[in-house]
């Protein structure tokens, strides 16, 4: 009976932990960011899959003009991408690492963290995203 409920209880915890990478899957389309404000005529999109995320931001003609992309893990709501691939404005970028205690609350997504340049320099940021359905 004991190894039934230790079963039980293991099981509860691995669905719940999908569950909560389930709502982060889709697309993402930035709403506000503190970093890196969202400029005006451009579009910050975020994709994210059950193991990878890729940022784009694009012109008003749709045209990318900077991204990066990579593997991410979510445990205990902290959500955090390690950076494998980036445009040639976001080079200096590849092999970092961003950390945010992400919330989920319907459509909304907010991140609040850093990210980590070197272990002296993190820039701290907070982004509020709204989940899309098709193309923007």
């Amino acid at each position: 009976m004991k190894a039934k409920t230790v079963f039980l209880t293991l099981l509860l915890l691995a669905a719940s932990s999908m569950l909560r990478a389930q709502s982060l899957e889709g697309t993402w389309k930035a709403i506000e960011s503190s970093g890196n404000p969202v400029r005006e005529n451009y579009t910050h999109l975020k994709y994210i899959t059950t193991t990878h995320f890729i940022w784009t931001m694009s012109d008003k003609d749709g045209n990318i003009i900077s991204g990066a992309g990579g593997t991410y893990t979510l445990v205990d709501g902290v959500y955090t991408e390690t950076i494998l691939y980036t445009l040639p404005g976001m080079k200096n970028w590849k092999g970092k690492s961003a950390r945010y205690e992400v919330k989920v609350e319907g459509k909304k997504m907010t991140v609040t963290g850093y990210l980590e340049y070197n272990s002296e320099k993190k820039v701290e940021n907070t982004e509020s995203w709204e989940k899309i359905d098709g193309v923007v």
